[in-house]
């Protein structure tokens, strides 16, 4: 019995070996895959943004934004992919990405930015937001990767000389253009309902920003209050057994 089992044990290695090579080239395919997706995105839009400010001066009455035209720099990218509502990116940082939004906070778990199948997915908002009425909660989602592309920097926002070096992220809808200062980092499980979007009362969003700031790994000189709109970064911790553990960025919406 022992004999007969010896002579299957160079099958069984061959096997493991085999699948754990399958695995290797899907993970390693995931970043190239995803990498190739974001960079055609990403010249597509700088070119635009290029384009935009060669040829548009803007005055100050111009400013005030419409929300029957898309501005310029999406048009191209727009007709690509219509849920396209915004661009996310954080200097110094590979933080440089479209904000796409479904109808719900799964189709872009796994799809890319021409909706095809990836494992990587896309950076997205939560579809209970409204970027023509920013909410009380603006909550956007990416995955954590490895190589730092989509969010997986997030989590070195819990170091104060970091998140001191990249104390703004950039949003820019549509129709609009944000700052967003950053005042708060932390770890977090699903169990904390960090994804409100809103509130019913002001006491409620009062204890809700009391709360997300004591939970902060970070101090800033950032001030947030009930009259403030805040943006909400999430990812998923990749560190082993978090299934459950998410981590979470947020900062104070400010009008460009």
């Amino acid at each position: 019995m022992k004999k007969r089992l010896s002579n299957y044990m160079p099958l069984l290695y061959l096997g493991i070996f085999l699948y754990s090579g399958y695995l290797l080239v899907q993970y390693l395919y995931t970043y190239v895959e995803a990498a190739s997706s974001l960079q055609e995105t990403q010249m597509i839009y700088e070119k635009a943004l290029e384009e935009t400010s060669e040829t548009v001066v803007e005055s100050k009455a111009e400013k005030k934004p419409s929300y029957d035209t898309i501005r310029p720099q999406f048009h191209k990218l727009h007709a690509v992919n219509e849920q396209i509502v915004g661009w996310i990116s954080v200097e110094g940082t590979k933080v440089n990405n479209p904000i796409l939004q479904s109808e719900d906070n799964d189709f872009y778990l796994n799809r890319n930015f021409n909706k095809e199948k990836s494992r990587a997915g896309s950076v997205f908002m939560d579809f209970r937001n409204d970027i023509t009425d920013m909410n009380q909660n603006t909550v956007i989602y990416g995955h954590a990767m490895k190589n730092d592309t989509m969010f997986g920097s997030l989590k070195k926002f819990g170091q104060q000389e970091y998140a001191d070096e990249h104390s703004t992220i950039y949003v820019d809808t549509l129709y609009e253009g944000y700052d967003i200062e950053v005042f708060a980092a932390y770890e977090t499980t699903i169990d904390f309902y960090y994804i409100e979007t809103d509130f019913q009362t002001k006491e409620e969003y009062a204890h809700y920003l009391q709360e997300v700031q004591s939970r902060s790994l970070i101090n800033t000189p950032v001030t947030v209050g009930t009259e403030d709109r805040i943006v909400t970064l999430s990812t998923c911790n990749n560190s082993v057994n978090s299934k459950d553990k998410r981590y979470v960025v947020q900062g104070k919406l400010v009008k460009r």
